[in-house]
């Protein structure tokens, strides 16, 4: 399985690969490091930040840093292949602790309906201290939800536990078809 790099420099670009894009806040790129990758704390992530920015490694242009050029990682996270790689696929868009929170969440705090396979559509309602509403459609490219925690992570593209549980609920060849997609397309996460 793929780690996170313990080289700052690389740190910083794995960020960026994760994240998608070259040019993010400062403050988007710390709270990634440090709350999601839960690498360092936010002070730490400042500092690695300054430090590559006094050394010329990396740009920071007002509040917004840009990807460092010519960083190459040791090794690319591997893209899995069998249905046995659900965990390593889930691991790209949630962090170890909600995954961990959502393979523990029992199995019908989730009740979905698949309003259609291909594309996959489904409508979703989560039951936990209140009721929350959970869509994904394959076919417009959205995954929206109403969960505190969505509100916070779906702005990086990441999962809460609530989205996670729904991955695990699926059958896992359609599972890991929606996951890909979602790494190589342009998928929206939206706050219902």
């Amino acid at each position: 399985m793929y780690s996170v790099p313990s080289n700052p420099l690389q740190l910083v670009d794995y960020a960026f690969q994760a994240l998608g894009k070259n040019r993010v806040s400062t403050q988007q790129l710390i709270f990634f490091i440090s709350f999601d990758l839960r690498q360092f704390p936010p002070s730490r992530v400042m500092k690695i930040l300054q430090d590559l920015q006094g050394k010329g490694r990396l740009e920071i242009d007002g509040d917004e840093v840009v990807r460092p050029q010519g960083v190459l990682l040791e090794q690319e996270p591997a893209v899995p292949t069998s249905s046995a790689d659900l965990g390593e696929q889930l691991q790209l868009f949630v962090s170890s602790s909600r995954l961990s929170r959502a393979v523990g969440m029992a199995d019908n705090a989730i009740e979905f309906q698949r309003l259609s396979k291909t594309p996959l559509k489904i409508q979703a309602v989560v039951h936990g201290s209140r009721k929350y509403s959970l869509e994904l459609d394959e076919e417009l490219m959205q995954i929206s939800h109403d969960c505190p925690d969505w509100q916070r992570v779906r702005v990086i593209h990441r999962f809460c536990k609530h989205v996670t549980k729904l991955f695990l609920l699926l059958e896992k060849d359609e599972a890991l078809r929606v996951l890909r997609s979602l790494q190589k397309d342009s998928w929206e996460f939206k706050q219902i």
